[in-house]
């Protein structure tokens, strides 16, 4: 893997969030957080029927105008989804005359920054920061969440598996200073004291856990488990999803302004989002290839194991009954439960907002049913 700003550093989001939200007046605790030419026929997962732009149809060229966005990182597959969209002009068919994708990072602007300023109609970001800017006062509102489960996991050997969390008791476990709230989370929610496991503070490369160093490493399930198979070592992971840190990731934000005034073209763009993510749910080769050619120093087999790894976490849970994207009820208040532990106490009337998945999904029922991912 030899992206010189990897999925390593992505565990560092949350940190630059803060320090970013921080500086306009938005501080607060956060958890968060190669191959040959990309294919132009469809996968045929995505044909749009009936309706009208943003809707499923299509509406004439140049309607809506330029499409910006944000993303959640820096190209790789992690947009893929969008940059299929893009490349098989699916928005373009939904009415916008050009789409803009903007790179976040590391010394990016916050997400929520630029769609608060309207640099962007809409980007990608954490639950937790967002929440944290609507708290202070933004004028944002989360339409969707991409993955219906976080990437947050505990890795450890494969040959000697750390399989619940109370398999780390008595156990080593390399933390990044950037996780130490979620981890202390991990522990309270399990009813484990921290004189229980022995944390071992750590960086971002994962070689320590293939030398005996620790025994389990916090990771992201789309990243330090790829890194190492790549490198020939087995691992077993398990996530903080499934042990009491339930959470939406990678959610869309856009303007309580947009969702009110403009709404057509939201759900233009949000058609495009969804048609660009069933064909990454069953091509994830084309995904891949994409963000090999968007990315920089990206290596084609990482970024396809992670667009493996990633639709997983997608095509999953309340997505397969109610569309992608879809965060119910139940789903809003357990994952601002979790952003609560970290500090951050917001209601999901305050925050989520469904009706323009809705209204999509409501006008164009067969856009609702959700491809099954393949499999490497």
């Amino acid at each position: 893997m030899a992206d010189p700003i990897d999925r390593r550093s992505f565990l560092r989001r949350g940190a630059h969030a803060v320090a970013g939200l921080a500086a306009i007046g938005v501080a607060g605790p956060l958890l968060e957080a190669c191959g040959s030419s990309p294919k132009n026929s469809s996968s045929g997962s995505s044909g749009t029927s009936g309706g009208s732009g943003g809707s499923g149809g299509t509406a004439a060229a140049g309607t809506y105008g330029a499409l910006s966005l944000v993303g959640p990182w820096v190209p790789d597959v992690e947009t893929g989804g969008e940059y299929i969209a893009k490349d098989k002009g699916y928005w373009t068919k939904q009415g916008f005359s050009s789409v803009t994708i903007i790179p976040s990072g590391p010394n990016a602007a916050p997400q929520e920054t630029t769609v608060e300023t309207g640099k962007a109609f809409y980007g990608l970001s954490s639950l937790d920061a967002t929440s944290a800017a609507i708290k202070k006062g933004f004028g944002l509102v989360v339409i969707g969440a991409e993955y219906q489960k976080s990437p947050f996991c505990i890795m450890s050997p494969a040959t000697k598996p750390l399989k619940t969390p109370q398999d780390m008791i008595g156990k080593r476990i390399g933390v990044g200073s950037d996780n130490d709230a979620v981890w202390s989370e991990l522990l309270e929610v399990n009813h484990i004291s921290k004189s229980q496991v022995t944390t071992v503070p750590v960086g971002f490369d994962p070689t320590p856990l293939t030398q005996g160093t620790v025994d389990g490493w916090l990771a992201f399930i789309t990243n330090e488990p790829i890194e190492l198979r790549l490198k020939g070592f087995s691992t077993y992971t398990f996530l903080f999803q499934d042990y009491g840190l339930p959470e939406v990731a990678t959610i869309y934000i856009t303007t309580k302004n947009a969702v009110q005034n403009e709404r057509a073209k939201l759900k233009a763009a949000m058609v495009g989002e969804i048609l660009g993510w069933k064909d990454a749910l069953t091509d994830p080769s084309y995904a891949a290839q994409l963000a090999v050619k968007e990315g920089q120093g990206l290596a084609y087999q990482a970024e396809l194991l992670q667009a493996y790894a990633q639709n997983k976490l997608i095509a999953t849970g309340d997505a397969l009954t109610h569309g992608l994207f879809y965060v119910t009820p139940t789903a809003q208040a357990n994952s601002l439960h979790t952003v609560a532990l970290g500090g951050t106490s917001v209601s999901p009337s305050q925050v989520f907002d469904m009706s323009i998945l809705d209204e999509i999904y409501a006008a164009n029922p067969s856009l609702k049913s959700v491809p099954t991912p393949v499999e490497s």
